[in-house]
């Protein structure tokens, strides 16, 4: 009974995860609006790729999360831009964020507008979209292996 009560709750914990972001891979990415951009706004090129992480600096699996996302947009320049979203106040997070990473762009979300239209309920989370706007990978950057954007870049 015991172990079947385990299986249950291990079910509803994953589930409820799952519910708690709010897009699928294979929709539309909806718009990133109503931010202040704490670095250069992005040209998005229409024929990159789009890593959005979504970030909070109290966070300990987003402040370790941070340097691997800098890494990413310095080895994926030429093929994929990469965006850190937060809630934060800009004042909060910029020297964080600004002054020790400089492959990556940054903005502030205080009204939640765009968390909400993705449906970004815990961070760290991430999401990769093609160049058509579709997702092609969704949930914690911490399980994104160089290995997974390698296989999406090349679809």
């Amino acid at each position: 009974m015991k172990r079947v009560l385990v299986i249950i709750l291990l079910i509803a914990s994953a589930v409820s995860h799952i519910s708690a972001q709010n897009v699928e891979v294979g929709a539309y990415a909806p718009p990133i609006e109503n931010v202040e951009w704490i670095s250069d706004k992005p040209e998005l090129s229409p024929e990159k790729f789009l890593l959005i992480e979504f970030f909070h600096s109290t966070n300990s699996d987003c402040r370790k999360e941070i340097e691997e996302c800098n890494e990413r947009a310095r080895t994926y320049r030429d093929t994929m831009d990469v965006i850190v979203l937060t809630r934060e106040p800009s004042e909060q997070v910029a020297g964080m964020l600004l002054h020790q990473y400089q492959y990556f762009y940054v903005a502030t979300d205080e009204s939640g507008d765009t968390f909400r239209s993705f449906g970004t309920n815990h961070v760290p989370y991430a999401l990769i979209v093609n160049p058509k706007g579709a997702i092609v990978w969704a949930g914690n950057p911490v399980r994104l292996t160089t290995t997974t954007i390698d296989k999406i870049l090349r679809l």
